[in-house]
């Protein structure tokens, strides 16, 4: 049997998610998917904390304690979606983020690899008596995979995932 710790805030001891079952139950089916109070699903939940905390060092805001077992809180957690966030509260945006990267396991995406869902790649193209094209995508290469978790993550992200700040002039 699988526990979530869920993760309030208060740098919880074990703490392995940021999102009950209830509340990502309540999240797919707003979204008209099904989800139920299983280890599948919690599993899904850790795996969608664990892949927040990989990107760890691309995160606002820095960890409150050194060992703390999630990335979140935060220190000096500023504009996620133009707001500032205390060193002891958790912002909905990562329960949000968490859940929809939930959902993208459930529907079978690898996070760290992610494909586009049903995307085909045009390997060869041949108009007769015409041009033949052939583009040079291999089979194995993964096409770049783009959902509402990805946007989701990028505000939590620094410089909104760009990777490098944007100034107006």
């Amino acid at each position: 049997m699988v526990d979530l710790v869920v993760e309030n805030g208060s740098i919880v001891t074990g703490a392995n998610t940021y999102a009950t079952i209830a509340e990502y139950i309540s999240y797919a089916a707003n979204r008209g998917i099904t989800v139920t109070d299983t280890d599948a699903y919690k599993i899904q939940l850790i795996k969608a904390a664990d892949y927040i905390g990989s990107k760890e060092n691309q995160l606002k805001g820095d960890t409150v304690e050194k060992a703390q077992p999630l990335a979140f809180p935060r220190n000096n957690l500023t504009d996620i979606d133009g707001w500032s966030y205390n060193n002891d509260e958790i912002p909905y945006r990562v329960k949000e983020t968490q859940m929809s990267l939930a959902l993208d396991l459930e529907a079978g995406e690898d996070l760290y690899n992610k494909s586009q869902s049903g995307a085909q790649g045009i390997k060869r193209e041949r108009v007769e008596g015409a041009v033949e094209v052939e583009y040079a995508i291999s089979d194995s290469i993964r096409i770049p995979y783009s959902s509402r978790s990805n946007a989701l993550l990028a505000s939590l992200l620094k410089f909104n995932g760009l990777g490098i700040p944007l100034a107006m002039a």
